[in-house]
């Protein structure tokens, strides 16, 4: 009969050791990569008042856990490195981090072509050898770190997740964006990388909002509208039927290429209020556990996620992009990629569609400061909203941060943009921002459209003056309004001296003296 009272002080004295373990939060893990040139949060978990002291680089602070079990320490500031150092936390335990190093940390997010990875399905098999081979050179400098968390209903204190070596063994499971961006920052850096990957496919941008911060926005409450009248078909019966669908189609389709095959006999996910599609809650899941980990910056490839209300996008990203600055305590450069091309390829002038709306919309991003955007409408493909080439999409990112960040001295960086206009008779006069070198793809300038007196749309004619283009049509000799590239997957022609492709635009004409 005295056993039962030992093994009960034996299970609350191991209870108590368990709950005094000081714990690390998961982007502080093996092969992790420290932002360099900035002061380094390091955070974690212990008992009430117990006392932590962490190690790093001749570096020690030590603190004490607070009432909610949480602690912080801040290192100084560290010099890049490839030199494999130890991170040391010590509390009533010790926990051990190896092969740290100091670099560049980046945050990868948005929706599916940002998670698209280097080894999916529409990938080329050259493509993914010529990465395993590019790994395998700069092994073992870049590092990602994949965010396998869920959504959640309330912000998360952690997520889920590892930092991972690229080399040729890991490589296939990386972002390829992010792939591309981090080799070509490596290549001009010569420093470590790290890459954070935290992206859904499919997303809107509401989800990566807190919900604070998207209930403060003049749209919220059209999208909480939405959100509760799309839950009004959700039960438990639903939900179990379409679980069971789910596991039926993944057993008939074990392979990627047979996914992609049949995609389109794919159940359809239900709506539930544990969807990715559920406002704020990947930000709760995916992003407020990274916060505030020490970053250079962020690049963001989302924007389709929004097309059933292109008029709401420009506030949301706005919206994204100052929380997740204030939350992280720094004015963090912020870079996006402009929709790509998809679909049937324009053949109407007149094509206004929800995909060209958000395209515009997402010029909301470049109100603000230390933003940027790169061009992906020449990238696109017909068959797949997930264009298998993603070298030139990270290409572009890394030399707009290597120019605006590092301020490295590359050249054009910044694909031509509409600048203004001037009327001369029945021609457009438009001048363009970034067009050093501008020429046409093919010799022709197409793509333009000029609406008549009597609204109607026509293909212009034109032809490259200098950096400027001189723009008329027979049809419209009194021109209303001028779009060029306004479509799903657009006729495009005009470049700069670099090779990037001038970004779609509209705007209304009048009549100058």
């Amino acid at each position: 009969m005295k056993i039962f009272p030992l093994l009960a002080v034996l299970v609350c004295a191991g209870t108590a050791s368990v709950r005094a373990n000081v714990k690390l939060a998961a982007l502080f893990s093996d092969h992790m990569v420290v932002q360099a040139d900035t002061p380094v949060p390091v955070w974690g978990w212990a008992e009430p008042g117990e006392e932590v002291t962490v190690t790093l680089a001749a570096q020690s602070k030590t603190t004490q856990a607070g009432t909610d079990r949480k602690w912080k320490v801040t290192l100084d500031k560290l010099a890049a490195g490839d030199q494999p150092q130890t991170l040391t936390v010590t509390g009533k335990n010790t926990l051990t981090v190896k092969d740290v190093v100091v670099g560049e940390t980046w945050l990868c997010s948005g929706q599916s072509n940002m998670s698209y990875k280097i080894a999916s399905s529409n990938v080329a098999p050259q493509t993914l050898a010529e990465a395993k081979t590019q790994a395998a050179g700069v092994r073992p400098a870049i590092r990602f770190f994949m965010t396998l968390s869920r959504g959640a209903d309330e912000p998360q204190e952690d997520v889920a997740g590892k930092w991972v070596i690229a080399e040729p063994e890991t490589i296939s499971t990386c972002s390829a964006v992010a792939w591309y961006f981090g080799l070509a920052l490596h290549e001009k850096l010569h420093t470590p990388v790290g890459l954070i990957v935290s992206a859904v496919g499919g997303t809107a941008a509401e989800v990566w909002i807190p919900k604070k911060e998207l209930d403060a926005t003049s749209v919220a409450a059209a999208i909480w509208k939405r959100h509760q009248d799309a839950l009004a078909g959700y039960t438990a019966e639903t939900a179990a039927k379409y679980k069971a669908e789910e596991v039926a189609w993944e057993a008939a389709n074990p392979t990627p290429a047979l996914k992609l095959k049949n995609a389109a006999s794919r159940p359809k996910e239900i709506y539930s209020p544990e969807s990715h599609h559920a406002p704020v809650r990947l930000y709760n899941g995916k992003i407020a556990g990274l916060e505030p980990y020490a970053i250079k910056g962020i690049i963001w490839f989302q924007a389709d996620g929004n097309n059933a209300h292109p008029e709401e996008y420009s506030e949301l990203i706005q919206t994204l992009i100052r929380t997740w600055r204030a939350h992280w305590g720094v004015e963090l450069p912020f870079y996006y990629v402009e929709m790509n091309n998809m679909h049937a390829l324009q053949t109407k002038p007149d094509e206004d569609r929800p995909l060209a709306q958000i395209r515009e919309a997402q010029n909301g991003a470049l109100q603000l400061p230390r933003t940027g955007v790169v061009a992906a409408i020449d990238l696109g493909i017909a068959e797949n909203a997930h264009f298998p080439v993603k070298k030139p999409v990270g290409d572009r990112l890394a030399n707009l941060a290597l120019s605006e960040v590092y301020h490295l001295p590359l050249g054009e960086v910044h694909s031509p943009e509409f600048g203004g206009y001037k009327m001369e008779g029945d021609k457009v006069r438009v001048s363009l921002k970034y067009a050093d070198g501008l020429r046409s793809r093919s010799g022709e300038v197409r793509g333009f459209v000029l609406q008549n007196a009597d609204g109607h749309w026509v293909w212009a004619d034109g032809k490259v003056d200098g950096n400027d283009l001189l723009l008329w049509s027979a049809q419209a000799p009194k021109p209303q309004a001028l779009r060029y590239a306004w479509a799903e997957n657009p006729i495009i022609s005009i470049e700069n001296g670099a090779g990037l492709p001038l970004r779609p635009f509209r705007t209304a004409l009048k009549a100058q003296n």
